[in-house]
């Protein structure tokens, strides 16, 4: 596109990355990686960020990196946000310290998604957007819990292959929980480790997560037996 004489430009998560590419123009932000612009549900603030970024496109040809100035704003209120003060909008009844088999792990898992879905819905009403792309609920669901007892996979594989089906379906089950946890009045955002903590120790989701990522690495097939090992699971998770 630059070759053609259209001006580009980014926002950058990881300096030391954007250093290495060498783009043409990138605005560098102080922000947690998923969170390109600072905190969710502050528009104001997001848009500072975009209009930095777009502003770059006023610079001569780089390659060139700006810094944000700011830090996000304080999603606490000033206060030291605890995970017990921030708690999902549902009480779980899972038997999460039971040695469960597979089968009962599903159940579980599709109870949590089934007692979510009204609080995403009230969410996608209130917002009008979503970061949901390739599987609804249901599907992401139906694909992950299926495939760690070993049914066959129902998708189109002219469209995803099975590793990539299970690494959307993985990131869209995960941005379900995140919006649906939001909904509950009074919640507010919870910082991305705060979310973590909670999803990835007090949730049947994280359970079959983990069952997928034992599974895909005892596959044939190197492509899940990459997506098992890095492409499903945080490594601080692990």
């Amino acid at each position: 596109m630059e070759r053609d004489g259209i001006s580009t430009t980014q926002i950058s998560l990881i300096r030391k990355h954007t250093e290495i590419i060498r783009p043409p123009r990138a605005l560098w932000v102080p922000f947690v990686l998923g969170r390109p612009l600072g905190a969710p549900g502050n528009p104001e603030f997001q848009h500072r960020v975009l209009r930095a970024a777009l502003e770059l496109l006023n610079a001569p040809k780089g390659p060139l990196i700006e810094d944000f100035p700011d830090d996000p704003p304080d999603e606490s209120g000033g206060k030291d946000k605890s995970f017990k003060e921030w708690s999902c909008p549902v009480s779980f009844k899972n038997r999460m310290g039971e040695d469960n088999d597979l089968e009962n792990l599903r159940s579980d898992f599709n109870r949590e998604v089934a007692e979510l879905r009204s609080w995403y819905g009230l969410n996608l009403k209130k917002v009008n957007r979503t970061a949901i792309v390739a599987f609804s609920p249901d599907s992401a669901s139906k694909l992950l819990g299926g495939f760690v007892i070993g049914e066959p996979p129902e998708f189109s594989e002219a469209d995803f292959s099975l590793a990539t089906a299970l690494r959307l379906a993985a990131q869209d089950l995960k941005s379900f929980y995140f919006e649906a946890v939001t909904a509950r009045p009074g919640s507010g955002f919870p910082s991305i480790e705060a979310f973590n903590r909670w999803f990835w120790h007090k949730t049947a989701a994280a359970k079959i997560l983990k069952a997928v990522k034992d599974r895909c690495l005892k596959e044939a097939d190197a492509s899940l037996r990459m997506t098992g090992a890095l492409l499903l699971i945080p490594m601080d998770q692990m």
